[in-house]
């Protein structure tokens, strides 16, 4: 018969051995305990009772073709049930006819008639009455071989003296063909057995497939969640190749093959594929990988495949019996070093698995006994050690919720503490910064009233100075105290832009002093300035960027008048439209022009700062006889 082996087992890459381990452990031992005392009471009661046991007297014939109704006459042969035929006729595929009879007492009452199980497909008669045939008596058989059948007996059917079962088996000699226990009784007492043989040939294993398919349909969908947990997709490849494979059991044609060979060598097939995966999913499980392994299962596997599938019926019970030891041992192999890797590593995920790997290490090792013949029973039990398996892997996921459900428990105490740190970290770095701010702005302040100082009661002391080194012995009272205004009134153009940032002043009010400074100056020093203002009437503007325009016309006078040597200079004033223009032009000797104020004066730097600061575009030109400084300021964001 096929062989089985254990379903997939399921887990996370990150698990810890805490609760879900602890669990595993004791359900998993209580589980172990419980299952082998139903098997050794399955096996117990599988075999029939002994006192209708002794009654039968059970002979066998070989028939003649497929198509036989009737048994031979003669070639009988006494057997013992249970009954496999390959040993007596080896190699036999076809019918062979079973005839049980027994004494019946002159009493006649109804009976209960169990027969466990029949390989493959069969028909029953009793006293040449038919009472049960199976669909498919030919290739492809029915396949009959897990269902038990229960009649009862009515006193019709039964007469006083002696009674005759016959029951015919069509079967293939690869798969165990052959007939197994009879048992003839009360009907309660032949009921409760065939309820049992019932619960563990078909029912459990049914159930066992529903629930290995909602596991995969289930783990399949977390590893499309979450694809970095290959163990997920593994698990889910498992349980839908342990599906195909364990409805060998419940099977009832071998469609769509049209004979049992192929479905045998599909259910082989599957079962190599099986162990491989399972073997990845263990090593992705613990977090390893081994690639030149894996790929040796994987190439042993598809060889197994292609073996089974290319060679004849002839030679495919030899092959298939080779392919399905090496699944199976490959399976118990993984279980066995899953354990050990459990016992070494302490912190092992697999330690939350390893009672259930036992279990299937245990049954895995019973079925290969079963199906190599040295368990004489036809009964597998790794389809019903699923519910262990499954038992592990829920406690597994539900240690790993119990974490989660207790992390999300203490985690408004986790973010508070973190949310007091956080707050306490950024009041800190806060602090510092304002402190660097602070700094900044003092240093800035500095900054800006040194470049005022420079660029206003600077060029108005050098003008002064200029004045007075070219004529001190013609300048009057009058004349010094009038360059003292200036400077006091340059002095009060400061305190005013610095300390007054509340409101726009009219640019026009606060050039018309400058204008009339600059020019008594230049003209005291034989310059002739000419200006020409337009369109500024309405023009008002903050008072820093006021105090920022007046020092860049201050500045470039004054470097008009200290280094030009010029006789004229031309200032223009005017406002186009949302863009005011600034222009000084002189006939002086010129100068090189560099784009970058590594290697300028003091001057000059302060020019390109103050149109930084303006966000005006400020260019020059400069030739020997005239040099232009041209600044042109945005006004939208003013307005």
């Amino acid at each position: 018969m096929p062989y089985e082996e254990s379903p997939p087992q399921a887990g996370r890459r990150h698990a810890r051995p805490g609760l879900a381990a602890w669990l595993a452990a004791r359900a998993g031992a209580c589980f172990f305990l419980v299952v082998l005392l139903l098997a050794a009471a399955g096996m117990a009661q599988a075999q029939p009772a002994p006192a209708f046991q002794a009654a039968f007297q059970v002979e066998a014939v070989r028939g003649t073709g497929w198509d036989e109704a009737a048994p031979p006459a003669d070639g009988w042969t006494p057997v013992a049930l249970p009954d496999s035929w390959a040993a007596r006729w080896p190699g036999f595929d076809g019918v062979v006819w079973y005839r049980l009879t027994w004494d019946q007492p002159a009493e006649v009452t109804e009976v209960g008639l169990l027969l466990h199980y029949l390989n493959m497909a069969g028909a029953v008669s009793l006293n040449g009455t038919p009472i049960w045939r199976d669909q498919s008596l030919v290739e492809p058989l029915t396949r009959a071989w897990n269902s038990p059948r229960y009649w009862l007996l009515a006193p019709p059917l039964l007469q006083a003296g002696r009674n005759t079962l016959l029951v015919r088996v069509s079967g293939l000699s690869a798969y165990q063909a052959g007939l197994g226990p009879v048992s003839l009784g009360a009907p309660a007492a032949m009921q409760a057995a065939y309820g049992q043989e019932r619960v563990w040939r078909r029912d459990l294993q049914m159930l066992g497939l529903a629930v290995s398919a909602a596991v995969s349909a289930f783990f399949a969908a977390l590893w499309a969640m979450r694809r970095r947990e290959t163990a997920y997709g593994w698990f889910a490849l498992m349980s839908v190749l342990w599906l195909l494979f364990g409805y060998n059991q419940i099977a009832t044609s071998p469609w769509p093959f049209a004979s049992n060979h192929s479905w045998q060598a599909l259910n082989t097939s599957l079962l190599l594929l099986f162990s491989v995966s399972y073997a990845v999913f263990a090593l992705r499980f613990c977090e390893r990988r081994m690639p030149r392994l894996e790929g040796l299962a994987l190439l042993v596997a598809v060889a197994g495949v292609l073996d089974l599938w290319l060679t004849g019926s002839a030679n495919l019970l030899t092959h298939r019996a080779v392919w399905t030891l090496v699944g199976g041992l490959t399976i118990i192999a993984v279980n066995s070093a899953a354990l050990i890797h459990a016992l070494r590593h302490r912190h092992s995920p697999m330690r939350s698995l390893a009672p259930f790997m036992a279990l299937s290490a245990a049954t895995g090792a019973h079925d290969l006994l079963v199906f190599t013949q040295v368990i004489d029973s036809n009964i597998y039990y790794t389809t019903m050690s699923s519910y262990g398996l499954l038992l592990g892997m829920a406690l597994t996921q539900a240690g790993r919720f119990v974490q989660s459900l207790k992390r999300i428990e203490n985690f408004n105490t986790e973010l508070i503490e973190e949310v007091n740190a956080a707050k306490a970290e950024l009041g800190v770095t806060l602090a510092q910064q304002h402190a660097l701010e602070l700094a900044h702005a003092r240093i800035g302040e500095r900054v800006n009233l040194a470049s005022d100082l420079h660029d206003g009661l600077g060029g108005m002391l050098v003008g002064s100075i200029a004045t007075l080194e070219r004529k001190p012995e013609k300048l009057s009272a009058p004349e010094l105290l009038a360059m003292l205004k200036r400077l006091r009134d340059d002095l009060r153009l400061i305190i005013e832009a610095t300390g007054q940032h509340d409101g726009t002043r009219a640019f026009g009010e606060l050039l018309v002093p400058l204008r009339h400074r600059t020019s008594q100056l230049l003209d005291a020093n034989g310059i002739d300035c000419r200006w020409q203002v337009s369109n500024i009437e309405t023009l008002e503007l903050p008072p820093s960027q006021s105090l920022d325009l007046l020092r860049f016309l201050q500045e470039a006078l004054t470097n008009v008048l200290k280094h030009s040597a010029s006789r004229r200079v031309d200032v223009a004033v005017t406002r186009t439209g949302a863009e005011l223009q600034l222009s000084v032009r002189d006939d002086g000797r010129g100068f090189a022009v560099d784009g970058a104020d590594k290697g300028a004066g003091a001057g000059l730097r302060s020019l390109r700062t103050r149109a930084r600061r303006l966000g005006a575009d400020l260019q020059l030109q400069s030739r020997p006889g005239q040099t232009q400084l041209a600044l042109r300021m945005p006004l939208a964001a003013v307005a």
